[in-house]
């Protein structure tokens, strides 16, 4: 077991990583076991190739220490210490990764030790950075605790008598931390809950509102709009909510990656109403998307993700906004994980082919696609469903349907209402198929009204078509 997890840790170090961790091992700090450095050093020269004969552990033993007989204990222990070492590098490594957590902890080092005068340094150099940090997330406001904390630690430590604000400092400095963080849970408790099968309990009652209210939410601009948002998602059907919340974040400049997940939020919120049927979301959704990605707020570093990049396409179709995907499309491929590209690329070209008319093109870029994620598997069906539709092919059409409607009833981890969306469509598209003529007019009717359902303009479209031919020919009736 031990062996197994090494090797596992070895081969995930980065190329640029194997280096560092080579002088980490030979500085001898953290290891004082020469027998763990030789093992190491041996096995990092097969980097990353870990599955050769040569690694056998008692070839690899025979290598290092040729006149010891081999123990497995021994062996076990010496993995052991070894990944152990790994772990250790790693730490090290997010520790400088990570913000102002070594300043901070330099900072808590020097208090303990009454070195006042670095002690000062240190905290000046603190100060400067988190009065020139405009984006005041979860991490500034947690990082910002730290430094308050060690600074009220600092004054009980001097032991003197007379009043001092670092204690007020520290508890505003919690209250803001904690109430962030708290909103962020509860949003995104809510939000999932939309979408999958389950109910949480966010902990938030009337009173808590009610004191972050009186509080003037601390000064804090994103504690405010977590609190729009946490609005938003308990009452839906008051959309004076969300436009405060979108009139807010297309004004933001300057907060960077931190309104990352208003943007979701505010999104998620759109989808929502369109699912409803209010057509209007689709330009407010559209909207958010390219101000996020203009941005830069909804790219992970220099990639997109490639549910970002599908429900552009998506919605930029149902505006019939063709050429402008054809641009979105060329602009952002390059910028796909490389892993996910094939078949985002596939997917999306797929359904510009199937609203711009070249169904066979369509059909034949649907097959490529692996649908490993259950959004593409999802939105594939509905395309197969229409791509069917349109060439008359009926027969694997019910096929389908029929398939479709079993995998949604047994799914247990999609939510009631997004797999009510899509049996609705299923269900609809079949009646669709199986009604009388004269039917058509009372089926419109039912798929206007019904609250949730994927496709509904489609859906409408093949009704009018439908309707108008029997207006045109009704002795075909």
């Amino acid at each position: 077991m031990e062996k197994k997890k090494l090797y596992i840790n070895l081969k995930t170090l980065r190329a640029e990583e194997v280096k560092q961790f080579q002088s980490l091992i030979q500085a001898g700090y953290f290891h004082q076991n020469e027998a763990c450095q030789q093992l190491l050093l041996h096995l990092l020269s097969f980097w990353p190739n870990y599955q050769q004969v040569e690694l056998e552990k008692t070839q690899v033993w025979a290598t290092l220490f040729p006149d010891v007989p081999f123990e497995d204990k021994q062996w076990r222990y010496l993995c052991s210490d070894a990944v152990r070492l790994i772990e250790s590098f790693w730490t090290i490594e997010q520790l400088f990764q990570s913000g102002a957590l070594p300043d901070l902890l330099l900072h808590e080092a020097l208090s303990e030790k009454k070195l006042d005068k670095n002690f000062q340094e240190v905290n000046r150099r603190l100060e400067a950075r988190f009065a020139k940090t405009q984006a005041h997330d979860v991490r500034y406001l947690k990082e910002r605790l730290h430094w308050l904390n060690t600074n009220e630690q600092a004054f009980q430590r001097s032991r003197q008598r007379r009043f001092d604000l670092t204690l007020q400092h520290s508890s505003d400095g919690l209250d803001a931390y904690y109430f962030l963080q708290k909103l962020q849970y509860a949003c995104v408790m809510l939000d999932r809950q939309a979408i999958l099968q389950g109910e949480y309990d966010t902990g938030i009652s009337a009173e808590w509102l009610q004191h972050l209210l009186a509080r003037n939410f601390f000064g804090e601009p994103l504690i405010q709009l977590h609190y729009v948002i946490l609005k938003a998602l308990q009452e839906e059907e008051n959309e004076a909510h969300f436009l405060t919340l979108r009139q807010t974040i297309l004004a933001e400049e300057g907060q960077g990656g931190t309104l990352r997940d208003v943007y979701l939020f505010a999104i998620n919120y759109c989808a929502r109403k369109i699912r409803q049927g209010k057509g209007q979301y689709v330009q407010e959704a559209l909207t958010l998307y390219y101000h996020g990605l203009d941005h830069g707020v909804l790219l992970e570093g220099k990639e997109i993700s490639p549910w970002t990049f599908t429900n552009v396409v998506k919605l930029s179709l149902r505006l019939q906004k063709f050429e402008e995907i054809e641009s979105f499309i060329e602009r952002y491929a390059e910028r796909l994980p490389a892993n996910l590209r094939t078949d985002a690329l596939a997917f999306n070209q797929a359904e510009l082919y199937y609203y711009t008319g070249r169904i066979e093109e369509a059909q034949t870029l649907l097959n490529q696609v692996s649908y490993s994620d259950l959004n593409y598997y999802l939105g594939a069906r509905v395309l197969l469903a229409k791509l069917y539709y349109e060439a008359d092919s009926i027969k694997p059409l019910l096929s389908l349907l029929a398939a479709f409607t079993i995998f949604l009833k047994r799914n247990r981890q999609i939510s009631g209402a997004l797999k009510q969306t899509y049996l609705n469509f299923c269900e609809l598209l079949f009646q669709i198929i199986r009604r009388k003529p004269e039917q058509m007019e009372a089926l419109r009717e039912k798929v206007q009204a019904v609250q949730l359902l994927t496709d509904r303009g489609w859906l409408l479209e093949v009704l009018e078509k439908k309707i108008n031919h029997v207006i045109l020919h009704p002795h075909l009736t």
